[in-house]
């Protein structure tokens, strides 16, 4: 089977979820949706030749169709805590005798609540991630600030400047004598 994109839909329970399911595969015959959580169920099968939609009966009064075979919509309404688990849509066609199966695109991830959850909650860990991030940040900018201070402080100033001078004194005596500049400190020696 083909490998299909991957959607995390996240809904509360009563709300509507559509299933996009389409194929760029010409000739196909059948659609079949599945989902999963602890067991796999077969949602919907839908045969093109005959028309015959399929339902599994716990979405009978709950799904609906849409479109053509190769680009359907499935739209399950009154969603409830069951009906979270991955969805996926199949085509298929016979050849020689057996049937030829293709994961379609259109797979979703379906979580329902039984009650809004706040996407920023931090007990959740999602919002979390914010907070780590911000703190890094700010660990990051203050331990820079604290380099740049010590670049000032202790290495710029212990930067010398060595001046050799050479003086002639009224006693015709030479005197040599070097003058080493840190910044604010002369120092003859």
């Amino acid at each position: 089977m083909k490998e299909s994109k991957g959607l995390l839909v996240r809904k509360q329970e009563g709300d509507t979820v559509t299933i996009h399911c389409s194929t760029s595969l010409p000739d196909q015959e059948n659609l079949g949706v599945s989902m999963r959580l602890t067991k796999e169920i077969l949602v919907l099968y839908f045969h093109q030749a005959t028309k015959k939609l399929t339902l599994h009966e716990r979405f009978k009064l709950r799904l609906t169709t849409n479109g053509r075979l190769n680009k359907m919509d499935i739209t399950i309404t009154n969603l409830t805590i069951e009906d979270s688990g991955a969805y996926w849509c199949v085509y298929g066609v016979y050849k020689k005798n057996k049937i030829e199966k293709t994961e379609g695109e259109g797979a979703v991830l379906l979580v329902v609540n039984d009650e809004e959850c706040d996407q920023n909650d931090t007990s959740s860990g999602l919002g979390m991630s914010w907070y780590l991030v911000l703190v890094s940040a700010v660990t990051a900018g203050s331990v820079l600030l604290l380099s740049l201070l010590i670049l000032f402080i202790w290495v710029i100033p212990r930067v010398s400047t060595t001046v050799k001078c050479v003086c002639v004194c009224p006693h015709k005596k030479i005197l040599q004598f070097t003058i080493e500049y840190y910044s604010s400190d002369y120092r003859i020696l």
